[in-house]
């Protein structure tokens, strides 16, 4: 159709257009219609400024994290900021820190990764000051914090996480975790989040140390 044409080269001509730019350049249709058109152009929206700025899909040219800027609107192969700060903490080989999530997008995040936590697609945790945000799979995120701490998941035949079991004996001989019960509630507390009471009282058993079981 002649007009999707028009709006087309509209778009390619300036890069990047919005709402209001093409209401001005093609009176007489309602926004409803042109936001159709844009569908039938498959646009995409910028993940800044509120989703208002659309693009043509052949005119970003991606850099590594996916993401393209023009004259300081943000757009994503990923689609919005909420998904393309899951997608980066997913990839990331030991998870991401907020600041370093913020400076890649180059938007507040706050809410998003909120969101992103509660519906549990990551895992946030605290190191000192810094906030790190981890993937929300298991094995992902297990593999992303031995990265992080230097520290391998398990070696051949040993039978449980050796994360855990670090940070179990650190709370058995530093805090007086002297039930299971308490030291489950530490290591829970000291972000481990898929951890169970059976794993904290099989490592007890296992290790032999002086613990009761509440």
């Amino acid at each position: 159709m002649g007009y999707l044409r028009d709006l087309a080269e509209h778009i390619r001509n300036h890069h990047v257009t919005d709402m209001a730019s093409i209401l001005e350049r093609f009176p007489g249709r309602s926004v409803p219609s042109f936001h159709r058109d844009l569908a039938k152009l498959e646009c995409i929206s910028s993940f800044t400024d509120n989703r208002r700025f659309y693009t043509l899909p052949e005119i970003p040219i991606y850099d590594v994290f996916g993401l393209w800027r023009y004259n300081g609107i943000g757009f994503s192969e990923h689609g919005t900021a909420k998904e393309t700060a899951r997608v980066l903490i997913e990839g990331s080989s030991s998870g991401m820190a907020y600041a370093d999530l913020e400076e890649i997008l180059g938007i507040r995040l706050y809410t998003t990764l909120q969101t992103l936590s509660t519906e549990k697609a990551i895992v946030s945790e605290t190191d000192g000051n810094r906030k790190l945000f981890f993937s929300g799979n298991k094995e992902n995120y297990q593999r992303q914090k031995s990265n992080r701490m230097g520290i391998p998941v398990s070696n051949p035949g040993h039978p449980f996480n050796l994360l855990v079991v670090v940070d179990l004996l650190l709370a058995v001989i530093n805090e007086d975790a002297d039930t299971i019960d308490k030291a489950f509630m530490l290591l829970k507390l000291r972000n481990h989040p898929y951890l169970t009471r059976e794993e904290v009282e099989r490592i007890f058993e296992h290790y032999h140390l002086p613990g009761k079981k509440n």
